[in-house]
C-alpha cells in the first residue's frame, strides 16, 4: 500500500509524516532536481504502507520547482491512496487543491491539522457536513500532539478495503473562478468564525510582520542565531572533537604510519606531513576537515534552522528582507544562505536549496563567498590585526562587504533573468515539537555525511597527489611573481595562497611568520577571504550545483578578488 501526503506548504505535512512513520525516513532528491522527497514505512491496521511526503503545493499547475515535482508525482498515479492534509485555519484556500485531487480519481481522505489553533482563533468547523458535501472522509487531528490519529487508525482498515473514490455533492467545474465560487459556498456552510481577542502569539506575529518593529526583531534573531551556531560549533570543536581526534585518533595513525617504509606509497596514504591541516593525508586531514572542522557548524546550523522552521519564523524573515534582496537579483529567501554563511559556508551552501532558479543560486553562492568571511576567518582577522587599532580590522571587513555588494549588482545585470516576486503564506507561530526537531536534524545530518564527505575526502586525496608530484609547488612558483609585482606581497605568501583554500582561517594565521606590514596584512587578509572558498565548500558546492555553476562561481570570485585586491593595495598605499 502506497500513500502520498499532499497539501499546501506549511499545513503540517512533515509532522503528520513523522507521526505515521515513527520518525524514520529516507531522504532523496526527485530525479533531475534538488527537491527533497521523504519516504518512510508505516503499519496501519496490519497494512504495511509506504508513505511519501510530497512537496507542498497550492495547485497541480504550479510554476516553482517544488510545485512542478508535486504535480508530476500526483499525476503519475503511482500510488494507492491520497492523504490530503488541510490546515483547519485556512480551509477555503486549501480546498482548491482538494478539488484538483478529487479530479485525479484516486481514493483519498482529508486530514485537518492545527485544529487546536483554529479553535483558539474562534474557528469552528462542522466536520460531518464537510464529509457529506465533499464525499471524503474527514479526520481532524492535532499532529504535534498525536491527537486524532487513534480515530484514523480505527477506521483506516475499512477505508483501505473499500478504496472508494470521492463522490462530492457538486460537479467540479474546469474554470478556476467557478471553483472558487463553490469553495466559498462550502466554506460558508461548514465554517463559523467567532470573535476572539488576539493571543500572545498573535501579538508577536504582528510585531514580526510590521516593518518598523520586524526589522529590529529580525536583526536580533539573526544575531542570536549566529551566536548560537558559533557557540555550539566552536564548543564541539574545541572541547570534544578536536581533543578526541588529537588525543586518541592521531596516536593510532602515527603508530600505523611508523610501520610503513618511506616512499611513494607512504606519501600517498599519509602525505608528506601527517599532521591534520598541515598535509593532505586522507586519514588525517581528509577526516579532520569534514568531521572536526565542518560537521559541528553544519550540526549547529541545522539545529537553529529546524527550530526557526518549526516556530514559523523563516517565512517572516524572508518577507522582511525581500525588498533588499531584490536589489541584488534575489528574493527574500535568498538572504537565508547569506546569513547562514556568516557562520560556515557549508551549511550556507546547503540552504541554497530553498532558491528556485539556477540564476538565483549562482548569485547567492557568489555573494556568500564574497560578502563576508565565515566566523573562523573573522576571528583570525581580528587576531592577526589585533596589535593595530581596531579601525583597520573594521576597514578590512567593510571592504569585503563592499566588494560583495558591487559584485552582486554586477551579476544581477549580467546574468539574464529576474528574481520572481515572493508570494508565500505566513503561517501561525507554533511551539516546536522536540521529536520533530530531532527527526529533521537526523535526516539532514545524515544527508551531509553521505553526500558531502566523500567529495571532501576525494578532493583532499587528489590534492595530495598533486602535492607529491610537485604540481602545487610549480603553481606556487608561477604565481609568486604576480603576488609580488601586482599586490606587493612577499613571494613566499604565494604558497599560503595556493594551499590556503584547505583551511582559510589557518592560512590567515600563517601570515604571521612573514612579519608583514599593516598594509600587506590587510591586503593579504582580503585576498585570502575572497579569492576562493575553502576546500569543503568547493566540494559541497560541486555536489549541490554541479561542475558548470561551480566553475563559474569560482572563476568569477577569483577574478573579483584579483581586481579588488589590486585596488585595495593602491588605496592603502595612498592612505597608510
Amino acid at each position: 500500500m502506497k500513500i502520498i501526503l499532499v497539501g499546501n506548504p506549511n499545513v503540517g505535512k512533515s509532522v503528520v509524516f513523522s507521526y505515521l512513520t515513527g520518525y524514520t525516513a529516507i531522504s532523496s532528491n526527485y530525479p533531475g532536481t534538488t527537491v527533497d522527497i521523504l519516504k518512510g514505512k508505516a503499519n496501519l491496521c496490519g497494512y504495511d504502507c509506504e508513505v511519501v511526503d510530497v512537496p507542498g503545493c497550492y495547485n497541480l499547475e504550479g510554476e516553482n520547482i517544488a510545485e512542478k515535482v508535486a504535480g508530476e508525482i500526483i499525476k503519475e498515479k503511482n500510488y494507492d491512496f491520497i492523504f490530503n492534509v488541510v490546515d483547519a485555519n485556512n480551509i477555503e484556500r486549501n480546498l482548491l487543491l482538494t478539488l484538483q485531487l478529487i479530479k485525479i480519481g484516486k481514493p483519498m481522505i482529508l486530514l485537518l491539522t492545527k485544529t487546536d489553533i483554529a479553535k483558539n482563533k474562534g474557528i469552528e468547523i462542522n466536520y460531518k457536513m464537510l464529509e457529506e458535501i465533499s464525499g471524503i472522509k474527514v479526520f481532524p487531528v492535532v499532529a504535534t500532539a498525536g491527537i486524532g490519529f487513534d480515530h484514523l487508525e480505527k477506521e483506516i482498515k475499512e477505508i483501505f478495503e473499500k478504496s472508494e473514490i470521492a463522490n462530492p455533492k457538486f460537479e467540479i467545474p474546469q474554470d478556476d473562478i467557478e471553483k472558487w465560487k463553490i469553495i466559498g459556498e462550502i466554506t460558508s456552510k461548514v465554517q463559523k468564525i467567532t470573535h476572539k481577542h488576539p493571543s500572545f502569539l498573535e501579538k508577536i506575529e504582528l510585531i514580526t510582520t510590521t516593518p518598523i518593529t520586524a526589522i529590529p526583531f529580525a536583526l536580533i534573531v539573526i544575531a542570536t542565531s549566529f551566536g548560537i551556531i558559533r557557540f555550539i560549533g566552536e564548543s564541539l570543536i574545541n572541547y570534544i572533537l578536536d581533543p578526541l581526534f588529537n588525543s586518541y585518533y592521531m596516536p593510532l595513525i602515527e603508530k600505523l604510519a611508523s610501520h610503513f617504509q618511506d616512499g611513494l606509497f607512504k606519501q600517498i596514504i599519509f602525505s608528506a606531513n601527517i599532521a591534520p591541516l598541515e598535509g593532505f593525508s586522507v586519514l588525517t586531514t581528509g577526516l579532520y576537515v569534514p568531521f572536526v572542522v565542518v560537521l559541528p557548524y553544519v550540526f549547529s546550523f541545522y539545529i537553529v534552522l529546524s527550530l526557526l522552521e518549526d516556530i514559523g519564523y523563516l517565512p517572516r524573515l524572508a518577507v522582511i528582507l525581500d525588498r533588499v534582496s531584490h536589489k541584488i537579483g534575489l528574493h527574500g529567501y535568498g538572504s537565508i544562505p547569506l546569513i547562514m554563511g556568516l557562520g560556515c559556508k557549508v551549511p550556507g551552501i546547503f540552504s541554497l536549496r530553498i532558491l528556485e532558479s539556477k540564476r538565483e543560486k549562482m548569485i547567492a553562492a557568489s555573494l556568500m563567498f564574497l560578502i563576508s568571511p565565515c566566523m573562523p576567518q573573522t576571528a583570525m582577522i581580528f587576531s592577526i590585526l589585533s596589535k593595530y587599532p581596531l579601525i583597520y580590522t573594521i576597514i578590512v571587513l567593510l571592504y569585503i562587504f563592499f566588494v560583495g555588494i558591487i559584485a552582486s549588482f554586477f551579476l544581477n545585470k549580467v546574468i539574464k533573468g529576474e528574481a520572481n516576486d515572493l508570494f508565500m503564506e505566513i503561517p501561525s507561530y507554533h511551539k516546536p515539537v522536540f521529536k520533530n526537531l530531532i527527526f529533521k536534524l537526523k535526516i539532514r545530518t545524515r544527508e551531509f555525511l553521505l553526500d558531502a564527505i566523500p567529495f571532501v575526502i576525494g578532493g583532499i586525496f587528489l590534492i595530495n597527489l598533486l602535492d607529491i608530484f610537485s604540481v602545487l609547488n610549480f603553481i606556487s612558483k608561477f604565481f609568486g611573481p604576480i603576488f609580488s609585482k601586482v599586490f606587493s606581497l612577499p613571494v613566499e605568501t604565494s604558497t599560503i595562497v595556493m594551499l590556503g583554500f584547505l583551511k582559510k582561517d589557518v592560512a590567515i594565521t600563517l601570515l604571521t611568520p612573514f612579519n608583514l606590514s599593516l598594509k600587506d596584512l590587510m591586503v593579504s587578509c582580503f585576498f585570502l577571504v575572497a579569492y576562493m572558498p575553502c576546500l569543503a565548500s568547493i566540494f559541497v558546492l560541486f555536489r549541490e550545483l554541479g561542475k558548470k555553476i561551480t566553475f563559474y562561481v569560482l572563476g568569477f570570485n577569483l577574478l573579483v578578488a584579483m581586481i579588488f585586491t589590486f585596488l585595495f593595495s593602491l588605496i592603502l598605499e595612498i592612505f597608510i
